[in-house]
C-alpha cells in the first residue's frame, strides 16, 4: 500500500498542490493501491478504464469527471485497448471539502455530473497549463481556477436552508472535528436555531449532534492508531478531543480503552 502526500498543511480555503496530464498511459497500466491526503479531481477526456475505490469498480469513460477523495484506498488502471487521457489536479482546503460534500460527490458516488463536464474540465486544463507558473501571482491564478470548478460543480446546489442543512452540519463537522467546535457552531453553519437544529439532527440521524461529533472523533482517532505511532494524548489532540475524557468517550463509542485498541492492531 502506497501513501502519496500533496497537502499544504491544513488550509480554510481551496489550494492547489498539484496537477497534470494523463496521456500516452501504457495499456492495461494498473497504479495503486494508494492512499493520498488529499483530493483528485480527474477529468477523462478520452479513453477508457476504470477506478477502484474501497474496493469497489467504476468504470470511466470519456466525458467523465470525478473527485477521488482523501484516505480512501485508490486502484486506477487504463483499458488495454483504449487507455483513458485527460487532466488531472490535486487540491485541498475546508472549503473544499463542504462544497464537495454539499455537491453529492462521496466515496460512492465520485462522479459530477456528465452535463457539466466540458465546463468542469476547461477549469482543470487551465490549472494545468499554468502548472509550471513561478511568478508571484501565479498560485492566486490557479486558486481562481479551482474556485471556478467548485462554482460550476455547486451549480445545482439547492439552498442550505432546504433539506441540505444536514449535509452542511456533517461537512463543518467532518472537516472541523480537530478543531475546538460546539453544536452552536454547527448550528450556524446549518442556518438554523441551536435548540431546533439539535431536534431535527436527531430526527434525521437518530442521535444528537454531540454524539455524532463524539463518534466521529473516535472514528478518526481509530484511523490514525492503525496508520502511526503517535501516543494516546497526541491522538486526542489530533481530534479535538480532551486527553483527560479521551479514554472514556473512546471506551464508550468502541467498548474498550485505546490502550487495548493498541494492543490488538500488533
Amino acid at each position: 500500500m502506497n501513501r502519496v502526500y500533496f497537502g499544504k498543511g491544513k488550509s480554510e480555503i481551496p489550494i492547489v498542490c498539484y496537477s497534470g496530464e494523463d496521456r500516452d498511459l501504457e495499456p492495461g497500466i494498473i497504479c495503486g493501491p494508494i492512499i493520498r491526503d488529499v483530493y483528485i479531481i480527474e477529468c477523462n477526456t478520452s479513453g477508457y478504464g476504470s477506478v477502484v475505490i474501497n474496493g469497489r469498480e467504476f468504470p470511466v469513460a470519456p466525458g467523465d469527471c470525478y473527485i477521488l477523495l482523501p484516505e480512501d484506498t485508490i486502484i486506477h488502471t487504463a483499458s488495454m485497448e483504449n487507455p483513458r487521457s485527460g487532466f488531472w489536479c490535486a487540491a485541498d482546503g475546508r472549503q473544499m471539502g463542504i462544497a464537495i460534500k454539499n455537491a453529492g460527490i462521496t466515496s460512492e458516488n465520485p462522479f459530477a455530473p456528465p452535463e457539466l463536464f466540458e465546463e468542469l474540465t476547461e477549469e482543470i486544463r487551465k490549472i494545468t497549463l499554468m502548472r509550471n507558473d513561478t511568478d508571484p501571482g501565479a498560485e492566486l491564478r490557479r486558486t481562481g481556477h479551482l474556485y471556478n470548478f467548485l462554482g460550476i460543480l455547486m451549480k445545482n446546489n439547492r439552498s442550505v436552508t432546504s433539506d441540505n442543512w444536514l449535509a452542511h452540519a456533517i461537512g463543518y463537522m467532518e472537516t472541523h472535528y480537530d478543531e475546538d467546535i460546539t453544536v452552536t457552531d454547527i448550528a450556524r453553519v446549518a442556518h438554523l436555531e441551536r435548540s431546533y437544529f439539535s431536534v431535527r439532527f436527531k430526527a434525521e440521524t437518530g442521535i444528537t449532534p454531540s454524539a455524532y461529533l463524539a463518534s466521529l472523533r473516535v472514528r478518526k482517532a481509530c484511523e490514525i492508531m492503525r496508520k502511526t505511532d503517535f501516543s494516546v494524548s497526541e491522538i486526542a489532540e489530533t481530534v479535538g478531543l480532551d486527553p483527560r475524557n479521551f479514554s472514556r468517550i473512546f471506551r464508550k463509542e468502541t467498548g474498550m480503552t485505546p490502550k487495548e485498541f493498541l494492543k490488538g492492531k500488533k
